[in-house]
């Protein structure tokens, strides 16, 4: 699992003499086979090899990129046949002595770039789109909590409760068929307030996102009220099952529906909402260069940009302060450089910035504002 403490690592990486290799990889088996996916890495990696090594100046760079290709040759066949992730990203720099590998929880185009700091946009996205789901899974005696991140599901906590069945035949007047049902109640409640103590608990020391249950619609209903008032905004939706009989892969695909629905609808919003900011300029910019003015003044809290957008631009790479034209570099009063994608670069910096970082996936009011923009903390201008 990728972490933001991961990426903020990434981003600091500061190279100086040697360039360094950023590649994403499709390793879907199921668009084809292992050892179809091996010749066909070979053949990228060799391809991207020639065209790359131009771009080095020095021989020292050469030998470096050399060294960086052949290890992530030989490590990706590796992963090809003993990890079965969809996706797999790896940043090396040999001359420096640099090394780093994420398994990837989706499909990723493919990806090589050699240049003076890593290539971290795919990454940023993928950090970006996926929230923590606690999904708690509700029967009248039993109790478990997940937690679905990234694709992946990891069992917490399993509870068990000693709760009576409720007995129709009660004895003289029924006094014990009441006395049954009231013990019957109490340890129901009991178990309902011991199993929402526990998702408390764990959302206290995990932070999640969002709760997810699972169960019989009439128990869901019941422990609904016993979550506290946190958890029950955190709320996303339930999905009704039979607990004893369900699998946990089948638990990580119901709980991924939802999640994907919840994270569709949050990115609408976040677009709207935007939308409507910049226009009443109010706490809200849209458009490349508003954007980048947000993020160096410190305003931008959110920012959003929309799935594929890319431009070319220019950056100084010595302190990663990127610029729509040509100019000298703020900091260092240095000349900025032409780089491929100066969305990256604003991205990069946003994060150093401390903003949140928002991938808008498909049509959305993002679109037509300029693709970009930012939710402000505040305005100065």
């Amino acid at each position: 699992m990728i972490t933001r403490q991961q990426l903020e690592q990434l981003i600091q990486f500061r190279n100086g003499q040697y360039l360094v290799t950023s590649c994403y990889l499709n390793l879907d088996r199921a668009q084809m086979p292992a050892q179809m996916l091996k010749i066909r890495v070979k053949d990228l990696l060799q391809a991207a090899q020639q065209d790359l090594s131009a771009k080095a100046a020095t021989h020292d760079q050469r030998e470096s990129l050399h060294h960086d290709f052949e290890r992530i040759a030989e490590f990706v066949q590796q992963e090809i046949v003993t990890n079965a992730h969809k996706g797999l990203a790896v940043f090396a720099c040999s001359g420096h002595k640099f090394w780093q590998s994420y398994r990837l929880p989706r499909v990723v185009r493919n990806i090589l770039i050699a240049d003076r700091d890593p290539y971290i946009r795919p990454l940023s996205a993928i950090l970006a789109e996926h929230h923590r789901y606690c999904t708690v899974l509700v029967d009248r005696n039993h109790g478990k909590l997940f937690e679905v991140y990234m694709g992946e599901i990891l069992e917490h906590v399993e509870l068990d409760a000693d709760v009576p069945r409720r007995v129709r035949d009660g004895g003289v007047g029924g006094r014990d068929e009441r006395h049954i049902e009231r013990r019957h109640d109490q340890a129901l409640h009991q178990h309902f307030k011991q199993l929402a103590d526990t998702a408390f608990r764990v959302f206290q020391r995990d932070k999640f996102d969002w709760l997810v249950l699972g169960g019989h619609r009439e128990v869901l209903r019941q422990f609904k009220t016993h979550l506290h008032p946190y958890l029950q905004q955190r709320w996303a939706d339930d999905f009704h099952c039979e607990p004893a009989n369900i699998t946990t892969p089948e638990i990580l695909a119901r709980a991924l529906e939802i999640e994907e629905q919840v994270e569709w609808q949050h990115e609408q919003e976040l677009a709207r909402a935007l939308a409507a900011a910049s226009e009443a300029g109010r706490r809200g910019v849209a458009g490349i260069s508003r954007t980048l003015q947000a993020i160096a003044r410190g305003e931008a809290q959110t920012v959003l940009v929309e799935q594929g957008f890319e431009m070319p631009g220019y950056v100084c790479f010595r302190c990663h302060w990127p610029a729509l034209e040509p100019q000298p570099c703020p900091h260092c009063q240095q000349p900025t450089e032409p780089c491929a994608d100066i969305v990256d670069e604003v991205i990069e910096l946003a994060m150093q910035k401390n903003c949140a970082i928002e991938h808008v996936h498909g049509a959305s009011s993002l679109r037509d504002i300029g693709r970009i923009g930012a939710l402000l903390r505040y305005q100065t201008l």
